[in-house]
């Protein structure tokens, strides 16, 4: 696998790079407020970030008026094993450098993918990049086998938090995980064994061996 740079042309359809407002404060507060667990850790909404000056105008940029949660996805990883996606984009910045596997939803059929169409993107420390709503995506890797990442997540408010009950009626709704996370698990993610669907098909992407 060849891991791409974000700004690659590559990128452009998967997500952008947003300029034009101060992340310095966030890559701050991230290193200063945040663990950096063994595995994977995540928080919806973060007080560290949450309440920086500098969240009310950067929300107000991303989400234009919406009610935004900031949160963080922090560890160690270089793993795909599922993707998800919301009906919003989502907005990632690291305290460190980080890569982002993804796919397109659009490479879907029968909410299944073949990971062979699996891409992977470095992000530079304090670049904050959206991810759009039609791109697969989860948790972040580590760019250096000897350190890992701390990743801030911008998301509507109430993403990724509790459940939702659904009729069942519409096919799509055997994915919904959590309120506004439809997920797609690899058979050897632990994941598939807490009721995801399993719709990931071929090897677990791993970059292990490219860092």
């Amino acid at each position: 696998m060849k891991i791409y740079q974000v700004t690659d042309p590559e990128f452009a359809g998967y997500g952008r790079i947003i300029e034009g407002l101060d992340t310095e404060p966030f890559v701050k507060a991230l290193d200063a407020h945040t663990p950096l667990p063994d595995a994977v850790g995540y928080v919806p909404e973060e007080a560290a970030l949450q309440n920086l000056p500098q969240a009310q105008e950067m929300a107000l940029s991303l989400y234009g008026g919406m009610p935004v949660q900031f949160g963080w996805c922090n560890g160690h990883n270089t793993k795909l094993n599922c993707f998800e996606y919301h009906r919003c984009s989502e907005f990632n910045l690291g305290s460190e450098e980080f890569i982002l596997l993804l796919g397109k939803e659009s490479d879907m059929h029968d909410f299944k993918l073949d990971t062979s169409s699996v891409k992977a993107f470095r992000v530079p420390k304090g670049v904050l990049v959206e991810v759009f709503a039609t791109t697969l995506h989860y948790a972040p890797c580590q760019a250096s086998a000897d350190h890992g990442f701390r990743v801030m997540i911008v998301l509507p408010k109430m993403t990724n938090v509790g459940t939702a009950e659904l009729s069942g009626k519409c096919p799509e709704d055997r994915l919904l995980f959590a309120t506004n996370k439809w997920l797609i698990a690899h058979p050897s993610a632990a994941e598939a064994s807490q009721g995801a669907w399993v719709g990931l098909v071929g090897d677990n992407p791993d970059i292990a061996g490219l860092i």
